[in-house]
């Protein structure tokens, strides 16, 4: 049993020091895929709250939920599209159409300044060649190391659709950078990881 297993299962049993790591483990990573999907601060962090307060509160219904960090992912998007459309009164279609973008960031000591500009460059073309929802999918599972399934759950898709994303993507990637200096594990661990 994993430590976020454990302070789930301590926290259903009503330890409020459990919710609270819980809260700490993932009130960044939520937040920051929130920014990512292209909502404002302001609703990452309401969304947040509410997430939290819902789950404080519904505690004894949670008894099933086999993986904490999907339901949380799945509840907070859910939630963040919820705000939004209560917000601008817009549709479902233009919500969903919501366009996911990562900041790209380049490891200082790998190259200097100049080098970095290119790279930094070079993988932000690479990355916006994706769909939004190859980007989505690649993220959450290299990012937040979400198997198939749970990424399946949080994005609302079929577990083969989003291992054909997944692979569609890093393959149009592999095909874009074919014949560069720069390789596909530099990318990945330079645009998710540094």
């Amino acid at each position: 049993m994993s430590l976020i297993d454990l302070h789930w299962q301590n926290f259903l049993e009503d330890d409020n020091d459990a919710f609270s790591f819980i809260y700490k483990q993932y009130v960044n990573e939520l937040y920051v895929y929130g920014l990512s999907l292209g909502f404002s601060s302001d609703i990452c962090m309401d969304a947040i709250q509410d997430v939290f307060y819902k789950l404080y509160i519904t505690k004894d219904k949670l008894k099933n939920i086999l993986h904490p960090k999907t339901y949380l992912f799945c509840a907070f998007k859910n939630r963040v599209f919820d705000i939004q459309k209560h917000n601008r009164k817009t549709d479902v279609q233009e919500i969903t159409d919501t366009v996911f973008s990562i900041q790209v960031t380049v490891l200082d000591s790998i190259v200097d300044e100049e080098e970095r500009v290119l790279l930094k460059t070079r993988i932000e073309h690479l990355m916006l060649s994706l769909s939004d929802r190859q980007r989505e999918a690649i993220y959450l599972r290299y990012m937040q190391d979400l198997d198939y399934e749970d990424i399946a759950q949080v994005l609302g898709l079929q577990v083969d659709s989003v291992r054909k994303l997944v692979y569609r993507g890093l393959e149009s990637i592999r095909k874009n950078i074919s014949g560069n200096s720069i390789s596909l594990a530099l990318l990945l661990n330079t645009y998710f990881f540094s």
